[in-house]
């Protein structure tokens, strides 16, 4: 038992520097601020246009059964949530009371996309983005490049950059992240297999996708791969592959940037040929890219360029299979 809870603690929270962790929370804080970020017009326009939820998520039940829905799901409610959530990204962004900006900025994302998905158009492209940010606030995710960080060298006197600071904390959310991505392409193609089964891979269900998908939204690269029958079987059985071995990454980790590349990849297909906007996916992919294994992109800066980074401390146990 002792020997499973010590391979657990290594692969969950091996010693490793806090950089590549506020690097990860600048990144996806500024994705969620720029890119990300709900209109709050198109969110009171829901509010003016639906007296009653028609199907209210989880957070949005909890929230209606505590506060009356006409002091918080109003316009004037509505704004100030959107308000207080954009100023707590920023000071997120700029590590300012870090762990605090980020849990006041995750839960109000979590508001937002709750409310959104209160009306029965329900989909989960943010899930997986959501609960990373959410885990970042439970992280030393303003130990490295932040103003607490500047903040703390002042107070205590010194004058020169510090060496990294190393934390046991500092991986667990991208492993999170790592394990739900995981979990999300696997239940897909086992969904795939179960209702469609080897029928799913014939070339025609995809087909048939893609012309849906390009002729609705006016799509030339997904009507040119739909009129490809043998292109599209290819493209079948490799999504169901990449869906069904992704895990794999898991427990061979130096398989993960080939997993991880390839199910961006992927992503970035959907989008060019069947418009499916899975931009927080794609998000998550690339921190888990950069920062799961980074030893990747870091040799060749060394060999070709001659930037030498710090390696991590305790790389071999960041390293360790689930």
């Amino acid at each position: 038992m002792t020997r499973w809870i010590e391979r657990w603690n290594a692969y969950w929270f091996p010693k490793t520097t806090t950089v590549y962790l506020g690097a990860s929370r600048i990144i996806a804080v500024a994705a969620q601020l720029f890119f990300f970020r709900t209109s709050l017009s198109d969110q009171i326009h829901l509010l003016d246009k639906n007296p009653t939820f028609i199907y209210p998520q989880v957070l949005i039940r909890a929230i209606a059964a505590i506060v009356p829905r006409d002091v918080v799901f109003t316009p004037s409610g509505f704004t100030i949530i959107y308000w207080v959530t954009m100023i707590a990204g920023v000071a997120a962004l700029i590590g300012l009371f870090t762990r605090a900006s980020l849990l006041i900025f995750a839960f109000g994302t979590w508001f937002f996309v709750a409310h959104l998905y209160s009306y029965a158009d329900i989909h989960h492209p943010e899930a997986v983005f959501c609960i990373f940010l959410l885990a970042l606030a439970f992280a030393p995710s303003g130990d490295s490049l932040s103003v607490d960080a500047l903040i703390r060298r002042a107070r205590a006197g010194r004058h020169v950059p510090e060496a990294p600071r190393e934390a046991d904390t500092a991986m667990w959310p991208l492993k999170l992240a790592h394990v739900l991505m995981a979990l999300t392409y696997f239940s897909t193609g086992l969904t795939k297999m179960v209702f469609g089964g080897l029928d799913w891979m014939n070339g025609y269900t995809l087909q048939g996708y893609l012309l849906a998908d390009g002729l609705r939204r006016n799509l030339p690269l997904g009507l040119w791969v739909a009129q490809h029958h043998t292109l599209c079987v290819l493209l079948s059985i490799f999504t169901v592959a990449l869906e069904l071995s992704f895990f794999i990454s898991l427990f061979v980790p130096r398989t993960a940037p080939f997993f991880l590349l390839n199910a961006l990849l992927f992503q970035i297909g959907l989008l060019l040929t069947a418009g499916h906007r899975f931009y927080p996916h794609m998000m998550v992919l690339f921190l888990l890219l950069l920062f799961i294994e980074p030893e990747w992109w870091r040799a060749p800066l060394t060999k070709y360029f001659g930037v030498h980074l710090p390696r991590w401390r305790g790389q071999e146990q960041a390293q360790q299979p689930l």
